[in-house]
C-alpha cells in the first residue's frame, strides 16, 4: 500500500514513502512495521471526514502535522490590481529564483519531520521550483514593480485546470499579497486559463484571507499525519 515518493526521495536523500489507502491501519501490527520498514519516513494523506480512528492512527505511529483546504477559483474574473504592477513569464522573459529572497516557508508542514531545518525545507522548494520552471515557463510568472521582483508564482496544466502550484513573495516585499495574488491569477486568465486549483495549509490564515476575497471556493479538508523511523 505504501509507495515510494519520488520526488520526496530526491529532496530528502533517503527512500520516503506516501500512503493514501486507509485500509493499511487494519492490517495486523506485524505487517504494518514490515510494510513501514524500509523508509526513513511516510506521509499519510486523507480527506478528514473519511479518515480513519485518530486513536488508530496513533497507535501505528503515525501524527498529525497538517490540515489542507482544497479550492477552486475561477481565473478569468480577477480584478485588476490598483497598484502598478508588471507580469512577465518565464517562457518570454526567462527568471531565476533566488532562495536568498524567500520567505521563510513557516506554514510547512515538512518543518515537523525529525532533524530537519529551514534551510532544508527551503531545499525542498528549490528542487519544486526550478522543476516548474522546466516544465511549463509558459504558466510561471514573475511579479514586479519599479524594476524590483515583489514574487513569484509558479504553476502547471493538470487535468482540465491550472494546478497554482508555487506562490512567494520576496522577503522584504513592498506590495501586499492580496496584490500580488491577484496580478499573477489575472495574467493566468488573460493568457487563457479558465480554472484554478490547488491546497494550502489551514494554518496560513493570510493564504486563506487572500482567496476568500478572489472569490475561491473551498473543497476537501485534507488530512497529513506523518510517520519517521526515528
Amino acid at each position: 500500500m505504501i509507495r515510494d515518493h519520488d520526488f520526496n526521495c530526491t529532496w530528502w536523500g533517503a527512500r520516503v514513502g506516501i500512503l493514501e489507502d486507509a485500509a493499511f491501519f487494519s492490517e495486523p501490527a506485524e505487517k504494518r512495521t514490515a510494510e513501514l520498514a524500509p523508509y526513513s519516513w511516510v506521509e499519510f494523506r486523507c480527506a478528514l471526514d473519511e479518515a480513519p480512528d485518530p486513536w488508530r492512527l496513533s497507535d501505528a505511529g503515525f501524527a498529525q502535522v497538517d490540515t489542507q483546504l482544497k479550492f477552486r477559483i475561477g481565473l478569468g474574473r480577477i480584478a485588476a490590481s490598483t497598484e502598478p504592477l508588471t507580469v512577465r513569464f518565464a517562457s518570454e522573459e526567462p527568471f531565476a529564483l533566488p532562495e536568498k529572497d524567500w520567505p521563510d516557508f513557516i506554514h510547512e508542514r515538512f518543518r515537523h519531520l525529525p532533524d530537519t531545518t529551514a534551510k532544508k525545507v527551503s531545499e525542498r522548494y528549490s528542487i519544486w521550483g526550478a522543476g516548474l520552471l522546466t516544465r511549463s515557463p509558459e504558466w510561471c510568472v514573475e511579479v514586479g514593480r519599479d524594476g524590483q521582483a515583489e514574487g513569484w508564482f509558479l504553476a502547471e496544466p493538470e487535468g482540465g485546470h491550472l494546478n497554482l502550484a508555487l506562490a512567494m513573495t520576496r522577503r522584504g516585499a513592498t506590495i501586499s499579497g492580496l496584490d500580488f495574488y491577484a496580478a499573477a491569477l489575472r495574467a493566468f486568465g488573460e493568457r487563457g486559463a479558465r480554472l484554478g486549483e490547488a491546497r494550502f495549509s489551514i494554518e496560513n490564515r493570510p493564504v486563506h484571507n487572500i482567496y476568500a476575497r478572489l472569490g475561491a471556493v473551498f473543497l476537501d479538508a485534507i488530512g497529513c499525519w506523518m510517520w519517521s523511523a526515528r
